[in-house]
């Protein structure tokens, strides 16, 4: 949702029983997000079984009769034509000033990683279909989203070093951390858009001009996580989710960029001060936020996206940056054994 929102002049008081309301409002609402999540691969497998029959594989028994029936059921041109889609959807809503479009695509981008994190589920069955809209990405390419991975090695390695496995725990505290911070924003949404304030600036809002994005972020990152730890092999290999993850979140990010666009021109002044003094997605030190926004204005040659053209020049350019940084992953084909097995190698028996 945006940052800020049009509404009445004059604030409203918030009473004790109204704030509890709208928190059980905001839990409601998310909760009903992260379900449809959830459950809207599952509906999409019910559906595609009314026209494939798809099969109950085991990737490390059976890995060529995954290979045949990708084959067969030109499941594979479906993956093409299907990230195909999610990524116009993307370019379209940026390109439109349609925010929600470009969200869609994003969270369409990322839904096969809740196939992937359920390790026992086949690679063609039940929610494991959804991986055919990664396939143009599956063999070799995916770690070229692998700097998504940098704060997990920042945070596990250490760990590892004493013999404790954090893996398991960094993936759950983020997704409990993001559901929190979605929590929190929607609660905030709501009593802004309550008291009448043209620009949403209580709670995290004060913090974070987009928490609520930044809730989605850190949710999917910790599934991206869960994707990647899985010891079951998908067709003989478990790439992770790092390129999806990436593409979708930086998605979502040009979607803030280009809401912050409508907002300045919505309400200027009182926006910009707003933005001045409150940070896009996390409060970071000045000199660390110039380094995260040179990308950006060295291809727009100002300090932030102005247009939804701008919004997806933007992310281009920063999605190809990161794609670069991720280069050393592929070439040295690191780390070894793939994610699911990182970093076991080096820990210590308790």
């Amino acid at each position: 949702m945006p940052a800020g929102l049009q509404m009445a002049p004059g604030h409203r008081a918030t009473t004790p029983g109204l704030l509890a309301g709208l928190v059980a409002l905001a839990c409601v609402v998310t909760v009903a997000l992260v379900y449809a999540t959830l459950e809207v691969p599952r509906w999409l497998v019910r559906v595609a079984r009314d026209w494939v029959d798809i099969p109950d594989y085991h990737p490390a028994i059976e890995p060529e009769a995954i290979v045949a029936f990708l084959d067969s059921s030109l499941i594979r041109p479906i993956g093409y034509a299907c990230l195909a889609v999610v990524l116009a959807l993307v370019v379209a809503g940026l390109l439109t000033r349609r925010s929600r479009l470009a969200s869609a695509g994003a969270v369409l981008l990322f839904l096969p990683t809740v196939g992937a994190c359920a390790g026992y589920m086949f690679f063609l069955a039940g929610l494991g279909v959804l991986r055919a809209l990664w396939l143009p990405a599956w063999s070799g390419w995916m770690a070229l989203g692998d700097i998504a991975y940098l704060p997990y090695i920042a945070i596990v390695w250490p760990f590892s070093l004493t013999g404790v496995d954090a893996r398991g725990g960094v993936a759950l505290g983020s997704i409990a951390l993001g559901l929190f911070i979605l929590v929190s924003s929607t609660t905030a949404w709501f009593l802004a858009r309550f008291e009448g304030r043209p620009v949403a600036d209580v709670w995290l809002y004060r913090v974070s001009r987009h928490p609520q994005y930044l809730g989605w972020l850190v949710w999917s990152w910790g599934f991206m996580l869960l994707s990647a730890q899985q010891p079951i092999p998908m067709a003989g290999e478990n790439p992770g989710a790092a390129l999806p993850w990436l593409v979708g979140s930086l998605a979502i990010v040009a979607v803030a960029w280009a809401e912050e666009a409508r907002m300045l021109r919505e309400h200027g002044p009182e926006y910009a001060a707003y933005r001045e003094r409150t940070a896009f997605l996390v409060p970071l030190p000045q000199w660390l936020r110039r380094a995260a926004g040179a990308p950006v204005r060295f291809v727009l040659r100002k300090d932030a996206p102005e247009t939804g053209r701008d919004a997806l020049i933007a992310f281009l350019a920063t999605l190809g940056l990161a794609v670069l940084a991720s280069l050393p992953f592929l070439l040295a084909d690191w780390p070894p054994g793939g994610w699911w097995a990182w970093p076991q190698w080096g820990l210590t028996p308790l």
